[in-house]
């Protein structure tokens, strides 16, 4: 018997587009290669045993040598009836869903034909009109109707819808939960795919929002008391959403807040006041605002100024604080001493404040503050004191070309708006070319004040100002070419 001992049984089951003298092909190939290996092995010893299994080491198994040879054969084969079966699975897959469109359009023509039909049905029931002109009229009106009715109907087979709602909770698993909290959620995308929603927490403190197409929406949720929180919310194709949301138990309390101004040299601090203006301005509508986190997200509470509570503050050289007054539009008024009632600390809202605007008044000037309304715009320098620019406070922007200037929300302004004669804490100046040293109106701070009142805390704020003589405009700075001497 030949060796190695080959049979067709060996190989895999005979498939009906195998060749028929494919696997004996295979089998004399390899035992050809096989005897010669063999005879090579006998030239170097005569042991058989010995030789044979010098070439079983040499090639390995001669079993699986044939089924891989066979297996490579009818590799292209094997993979092409794969994918031709994988094709037809799709082609029928295609075919059911085309039948089911073809159903859904079936279906809604044949609601569509019938809500025709009824409507011609309800025309017939009526007196017959007078003339054909009227009959045509009735006849196009009703369509024109049906076919509004159409366009409404949401097609909810090209159309993926799908539910998004959230579960309010509070902060301190208070078993109360979040009651008549309003949410606002407006579609982003172009202008033809914006909408808005709105829903108020129900008393298990669920915002339900419906079924929703996917894509990017933005939520607004409004406490009862005004506080708001601002986010974005993406609505996925495919999976009902339902997100929680901790929300504030009850509206920010009010606590008692101190104010330490260290002055620089050289300023006659009995004759200088400094106002401190905390409110946002948005549109050049001045709002008072302050911020508190829960559980990570910022909620921002907003409210108007009242005569008590003005969110402006006139604090004098041993640290007293009166709250000035304004006017009915939030502007500032004239300011008697006399009047305004000055105390060691303030009450403020709990949370985050910024300060946008400090502003060095003297104390002559205190009686005509009003006059400060009037000014559209102050010259000021920026953070690094190498170009002017002009700023409005109402609208707390600069006017022009602002590219020198920090981010206007990451910068606190400290102006001096009513001086219009050489600043009391220097002498005039000439420049080595002629004229008198130019002085800015306001100066861009390095950096943001901000500050935090909170509850059980000392809450004191401490504000540094700068060098009065920064308020030189150097020889040569962009936009620095007017000023006050």
């Amino acid at each position: 018997m030949t060796w190695p001992e080959l049979s067709i049984d060996d190989f895999p089951p005979r498939r009906d587009d195998e060749p028929s003298s494919l696997r004996q092909d295979i089998i004399d190939e390899l035992s050809d290669h096989f005897a010669c290996a063999l005879n090579r092995e006998l030239h170097k010893n005569p042991d058989e045993l010995i030789a044979r299994k010098r070439v079983l080491e040499q090639f390995g198994d001669p079993i699986k040598i044939a089924r891989q040879l066979w297996l490579d054969a009818m590799k292209e084969r094997i993979m092409s009836q794969r994918i031709l079966t994988g094709v037809s699975v799709v082609m029928a897959v295609c075919g059911f869903i085309v039948v089911g469109l073809v159903w859904s359009m079936i279906k809604e023509s044949q609601a569509f034909n019938n809500r025709m039909m009824a409507q011609m049905a309800e025309m017939a029931k009526r007196s017959e009109p007078e003339t054909t002109d009227e009959v045509n009229q009735q006849i196009l009106k009703q369509l024109e109707q049906l076919n509004q009715q159409r366009k409404v109907e949401p097609d909810t087979v090209a159309t993926g819808m799908n539910q998004l709602a959230f579960q309010l909770v509070t902060e301190d698993q208070d078993e109360r939960l979040p009651h008549n909290f309003v949410g606002s959620l407006t579609k982003s995308g172009d202008r033809s795919e914006e909408f808005t929603l709105e829903a108020v927490s129900n008393g298990r403190g669920m915002l339900d929002f419906g079924k929703l197409p996917w894509g990017k929406y933005r939520l607004t949720l409004k406490a009862p008391w005004g506080e708001t929180l601002h986010q974005n919310v993406y609505v996925i194709p495919g999976r009902d959403m339902t997100e929680e949301i901790v929300c504030p138990t009850d509206k920010p309390e009010v606590v008692s807040v101190r104010f330490r101004l260290n002055w620089p040299e050289g300023v006659d601090t009995e004759d200088w006041y400094l106002i401190c203006d905390c409110r946002n301005s948005s549109d050049g509508n001045r709002q008072i605002e302050s911020s508190r986190l829960i559980q990570g997200e910022s909620w921002i509470y907003r409210r108007s100024s009242t005569r008590d509570a003005s969110g402006v503050y006139l604090i004098n050289n041993k640290n007293m604080i009166g709250v000035c007054p304004l006017n009915e539009d939030g502007e500032y008024e004239d300011i008697h001493l006399e009047e305004l009632a000055f105390d060691s600390s303030t009450r403020m809202i709990q949370g985050k404040h910024a300060l946008p605007d400090l502003m060095l008044i003297q104390k002559q000037d205190l009686p005509k503050l009003a006059e400060v309304n009037r000014i559209p715009s102050f010259q000021t320098l920026n953070k690094s004191r190498t170009a002017a620019g002009s700023y409005n406070l109402q609208y707390r922007a600069l006017v022009g070309d602002s590219t020198r200037f920090g981010s206007i929300e990451g910068n606190t302004f400290l102006l001096i708006p009513l001086l219009n004669h050489p600043p009391l804490w220097t002498k005039v100046k000439s420049r080595p070319e002629g004229g008198h040293t130019l002085y800015a109106s306001g100066l861009e701070l390095r950096k943001r004040l901000e500050f935090k009142a909170i509850k059980g805390e000392q809450n004191l704020w401490k504000i540094n100002l700068p060098d009065l003589n920064e308020f030189i405009i150097p020889e040569g700075t962009p936009g620095g070419g007017q000023g006050f001497f």
